[in-house]
Formats: structure tokens, sequence, C-alpha cells
């Protein structure tokens, strides 16, 4: 069989996640994907961050959605003494797309709650996307995947699922193509529920040493990784 697509989660390990320099090293590392996280600013610039606010990487307790984007643009990210002289800058998902495009990697971009109602900034992300040659669009809110099928762009979507989700609901409609799953539901009652209803999955959280990577279910159609080079290794090996 041929391998499963490897995405890197936020970019690749040890380094700020969702920075230029985590990117760049997912490329050099040859994973297959890039996983990355959209936020808006008041303004309704789309920013590569994964929290609603910037504490937890900037020291800044302030959301993004009540920031301009001239704002987040001066925020420095790492940790506190790193960033003060050599912090990453947020990226703008233009300057994301600068640097993706030419690379042919493929990309993952979860649209986080910050896109809720704002159905524009959701089409504008997915028409600014066109020239990417496989892409996906995840979301654990079902209105933001839907304002992208109602677009019908001919473009993948993704629902990532949780215990308390409504499944009978998800199961009941045809609006996504694939649903994201933590890898503790591996092997379970839930993951083959969501293969009999037709939906491939692909599951984050792996860290590269799960004995079933190399010989993975049927179901599976992505890893989602902060290692992708140790689930590359292990897929060499089957």
């Amino acid at each position: 069989m041929s391998n499963i697509p490897v995405y890197a989660h936020r970019g690749a390990a040890r380094s700020i996640e969702n920075s230029m320099e985590a990117f760049k090293k997912a490329v050099k590392l040859h994973a297959d994907g890039i996983e990355l996280d959209l936020q808006l600013s008041a303004d309704g610039v789309a920013f590569v961050t994964h929290d609603i606010d910037f504490f937890r990487l900037a020291g800044n307790k302030r959301r993004i959605t009540d920031m301009l984007a001239e704002e987040v643009l001066q925020l420095k990210l790492g940790k506190v003494y790193f960033r003060k002289f050599f912090g990453s800058r947020v990226l703008t998902f233009d300057e994301f797309l600068q640097f993706a495009i030419p690379t042919g990697v493929k990309l993952n971009v979860e649209l986080k709650e910050s896109f809720l109602g704002k159905n524009e900034r959701i089409r504008e992300v997915v028409e600014k996307s066109k020239a990417v040659k496989d892409i996906h669009f995840s979301s654990f809110e079902f209105s933001v995947l839907q304002t992208i099928h109602a677009m019908n762009a001919n473009v993948q979507t993704a629902f990532i699922g949780k215990k308390n989700t409504d499944w009978d609901y998800v199961f009941s409609i045809r609006e996504i193509n694939a649903i994201h799953l933590n890898k503790k539901f591996y092997h379970t009652d839930l993951m083959y529920s969501i293969w009999n209803a037709g939906f491939p999955i692909r599951f984050y959280n792996i860290k590269g040493n799960e004995k079933y990577i190399a010989n993975p279910h049927e179901s599976v159609m992505g890893w989602i990784t902060d290692f992708p080079e140790k689930v590359l290794k292990l897929q060499k090996k089957q």
C-alpha cells in the first residue's frame, strides 16, 4: 500500500508553533503536509495562530478579535527572554501562502472560532488558497464548513470530532469529506462507526511511536503529528 500523508502539526516540533521556522523545518523533514490554524483579527485579517489570545505564546492576554492587524504584527512570540530579542512574528495567511505554494506541500487549514459567522472572511480564505494543489479545510464548527460547502468550489473539508459530538447528525449529512479524530479514538467503536458511515479519518496527536502506523486501518487517510520525521520513518518500515 502507498504511504499515508503525514501532516506536521503547526509545523515541526522544537520550533515556535505556527511560525515560519516551524514550517520551513517541516518541509526540510519532508513532511507530506502542514497543519496550521487561522484566527481573525478585529479588522478581518487572517493570521496563522491557534489560540484566541496571545497569553501562551506572547504573554499578552488580549484576544486577537480585539486587536487590529497592525497590533498583532507587533507581537513577539516565544519564551520570555528569547522573544525579547529573537521572538518570531505572527504570520499572516498571505505570507504563509507565499512560502507554502512554491513548495507543493499539502495543507490542512483549520479555521478557528473567530471565523464563526464571518462568511465573507471564510470565502476569502478559500479563494486565496486556490493555487494550492492539495488542500483541505478543517474546523470544530459545522457552520464554518457548511459555508465552504455552499461555495461549490470543489474544496475538501473535514470536521474535527469529539466524544460528545452529535454523531447521528454528522452521519446524516454529506457536506464534509472526512473526520479528524484524536488518536485516543483509534480502534474504538467510534472509529468503526465513522468508517461504516463512509467517512475516512485523519488522526491527530500522533507521537510517532504508535505500532499501528506501520499497518494502519483502512479508514486512515492522514496522520497529524508534531514529529513528522518519526512517523515517516515508521512508514518506511512497513
